[in-house]
């Protein structure tokens, strides 16, 4: 799921070098899979805004989806089509038309 975080350079005074810091300590501490970065102004003030995937989520989701793709696999093989080998099954009489 994406979600969207947001900077605002009026948090830190303006100040270029506290913004980088903030947006540096956000991604380090998150570790997002950024898919969208936007910067604009608001008057004297510079926005940032990223739209991201939280990466564990993004690996959970990849091995949820490998595990159902290693089952339906299982599913669709010639097991299907095999023939039962007990013995203790009776064999299906020949259909008559």
């Amino acid at each position: 799921m994406y979600r969207f975080k947001g900077f605002d350079s009026a948090q830190c005074g303006d100040s270029m070098p506290a913004l980088e810091e903030m947006v540096n300590a956000w991604m380090e501490s998150a570790q997002p899979r950024i898919r969208h970065v936007s910067q604009s102004l608001r008057g004297d003030h510079i926005l940032l805004s990223f739209v991201y995937e939280v990466t564990q989520e993004l690996e959970q989701r990849v091995a949820t989806q490998a595990q159902a793709a290693k089952l339906s696999r299982y599913f669709e093989d010639d097991f299907l089509d095999e023939r039962p080998t007990g013995s203790h099954l009776p064999a299906a009489p020949p259909a008559v038309h």
